[in-house]
């Protein structure tokens, strides 16, 4: 049982107010610390780098940060590489969006039983790795919520549009663009999307109404999904798509791109709220996203590892909840026309 609901629990039982025993503590202020910071890559994926930019920021902004931040450049070798030299440099907790989840639950082991407070970002080592160590905590977008929400915004356009149904059999015809193979948030937002296309409570198609043309991996990367994109349009099957449902605003990009140099117009929905993406929308380019709010997720990971390296409670100075495990889901949000 991780501290943090241990003294839940106590305070809920004894009818206080809070656990922290201080008085004079300023929460309003990230506590000094040392913390190194490990982004999987910002090469292929804007998305990336504004969270590294965001961590850049919260560091220029608050000087008793010592930050040490790098990418990984997708090595899983130099992320290992590149958190042992910010250990060995003074690092007492790390920030970490893992190169690789499948590995995610080894690397909070090891990082458990050397006492460093880790706190994942976007990819989680899973809810056991969390849940067996009281100094893991993970930051990030509930990526179910991302799918429902991306549901409820093509079910309005499906019912606004009826000419969508270009065959007339009452099914829509789908393209799913998924992000990462393995990691477990890509796989969660295109299963939620599609499974609430079908049964969602407010207007749900029903079991048999998604037909499924395409499903393959964008890898959240413009390039990849231009050639995934020019791929489809080689296929007689990409004539019966309907929809296209996007995991992400980079492979979106990369999407209409090539369907706009084809003459190909459908509705193309998406996730994370990029600026470019909210661009496209307002020009007509894409349908809707849902944003994906990173500079409050990662200032709340920050903060959260300045507390642990501070023996103060994971959420002092925050107004998140957290679960059980000691995940802390930031909301999302529509963004439509």
């Amino acid at each position: 049982m991780k501290m943090r609901k241990l003294c839940m629990l106590m305070s809920m039982a004894l009818g206080l107010v809070a656990c922290d025993s201080s008085q004079n503590k300023d929460v309003s202020k990230i506590p000094e610390t040392s913390i190194g910071a490990s982004i999987s890559s910002i090469d292929t994926n804007p998305f990336f780098e504004d969270m590294y930019n965001t961590l850049r920021t919260v560091g220029s902004e608050n000087p008793q940060i010592h930050l040490q931040l790098d990418s990984a450049h997708d090595s899983e070798e130099q992320q290992n590489k590149q958190i042992e030299a910010m250990i060995n440099s003074g690092a007492k907790a790390l920030v970490v969006l893992l190169v690789s989840p499948k590995t995610g639950a080894e690397f909070a082991a090891k990082m458990c039983d050397r006492r460093i407070p880790v706190v994942y970002v976007y990819r989680s080592p899973g809810d056991k790795a969390l849940q067996e160590c009281d100094i893991a905590y993970y930051a990030g977008p509930d990526d179910r919520q991302a799918g429902i929400l991306q549901a409820g915004l093509v079910l309005e356009g499906w019912q606004e549009h009826p000419e969508w149904d270009k065959n007339g059999d009452g099914k829509m015809q789908v393209a799913v663009l998924e992000g990462t193979v393995g990691v477990p948030s890509s796989k969660q937002r295109s299963n939620w999307v599609i499974s609430s296309l079908k049964f969602h409570p407010e207007g749900g198609l029903g079991a048999d109404s998604i037909d499924v043309v395409f499903r393959e991996t964008g890898k959240y990367d413009t390039t990849y999904a231009k050639e995934v994109t020019e791929k489809w349009l080689k296929s007689p099957d990409f004539d019966k798509v309907e929809v296209i449902i996007s995991s992400g605003d980079s492979m979106s990009m990369g999407l209409v791109e090539v369907l706009e140099q084809n003459n190909k117009k459908l509705p193309i929905y998406s996730i994370n709220g990029m600026a470019d993406a909210v661009d496209a929308m307002k020009r007509g380019r894409i349908e809707a996203t849902i944003q994906n709010d990173q500079d409050t997720f990662m200032r709340a990971a920050v903060r959260i590892a300045a507390n642990l390296t501070n023996d103060r409670p994971a959420l002092e100075g925050l107004v998140y909840d957290m679960d059980e495990g000691g995940s802390v889901l930031v909301p999302l949000k529509r963004l439509d026309k």
